[in-house]
């Protein structure tokens, strides 16, 4: 029986190569002198780590840029050793901390350079990674690498209903789901969240919670998104006002809700509320909706481990 792949993560991350320029583009690679070769920043997934929390901290260690993710790319499975397999998934990302010119070199990155889009391809050694440039390049094509980021999470396990004698809204996450809503922490940082919307039902509010404190975001507390059995609406258009607020803002959102709620949600922000109800979110998990100007470019299902 093989081993089974080696699952690893990494980003293309990318800026305008001049101030105010929108087509001529910068990417960050990185030079690796055991290999003597350029690639594009990627590593191995830690145990409990989730795959984009794992391609932003793999950025970070190899160039010394913090990065936001944005669209997915590629994902990738090819032969690293004899027998043994690597799967890699790929997002475009922005930089918004650190200075690859500051970056310190070692033994595993000694050089890290801003290459133009353009040029890339040859400045690359493998044909993997001019996958991952021609992938780019499509979702460029497409405009979609300027893409705005919805994450519709659902809040963590919560203590039973049916034990719950006191108000509704007032139910807390069980102890499980508290830590399920630490979890969540690197992986809504890796989209880099700075909106922070919630029902107003308190477990949801504390599934959120640990990524707002930590983050210094405030959480707007929203009735619109209630479950219906708690005093939340049965028609449709209040949760498709509350969705439209979070769908028009330039910066990423998260928004946590129920899962009776959640498809309507979804459908609201112009996902197929079917293929939601037929792949239903576990507890704490988060749908990453990837839009631009009305249109769903890429969804993502995550968990928090």
């Amino acid at each position: 029986m093989s081993a089974p792949a080696r699952m690893s993560a990494g980003a293309l991350v990318w800026r305008p190569a001049h101030p105010g320029t929108k087509r001529e583009l910068e990417v960050l690679l990185v030079h690796r002198p055991r290999h003597d070769d350029w690639t594009v920043p990627k590593g191995t997934v830690e145990r409990g780590e989730t795959r984009p929390a794992a391609a932003v901290r793999e950025v970070e260690e190899e160039t010394g840029v913090l990065a936001r993710l944005g669209v997915p790319l590629i994902e990738l499975e090819y032969e690293f050793a004899k027998g043994r397999l690597k799967n890699v998934a790929y997002w475009a990302g922005r930089p918004i901390g650190g200075n690859a010119d500051a970056y310190v070199p070692n033994r595993e990155i000694d050089a890290v350079a801003w290459v133009p889009l353009q040029k890339a391809a040859k400045h690359v050694s493998y044909d993997t990674d001019r996958m991952v440039l021609d992938a780019f390049l499509e979702r460029m094509e497409a405009g979609s690498h300027r893409s705005r980021t919805l994450i519709v999470v659902r809040h963590a396990s919560a203590r039973s209903r049916s034990h719950w004698r006191k108000d509704a809204l007032a139910r807390p996450l069980t102890a499980e789901g508290k830590r399920d809503a630490h979890r969540l922490r690197s992986l809504l940082a890796a989209y880099a969240v700075r909106h922070v919307h919630s029902s107003g039902a308190l477990r949801c509010v504390q599934t959120v919670a640990p990524y707002a404190d930590a983050a210094n975001r405030s959480i707007t507390v929203d009735h619109r998104l209630d479950e219906p059995r708690d005093g939340g609406p049965v028609k449709n258009r209040p949760i498709a006002e509350a969705m439209a607020e979070d769908l028009a803002r330039k910066q990423p959102v998260a928004v946590c809700g129920h899962r009776t709620v959640i498809p309507r949600m979804l459908a609201a922000a112009g996902v197929d509320a079917e293929s939601v109800s037929a792949d239903p979110l576990a507890p704490a998990g988060l749908v990453v909706v990837h839009h631009r100007r009305g249109e769903v470019h890429a969804v993502e299902h995550h968990a928090p481990h």
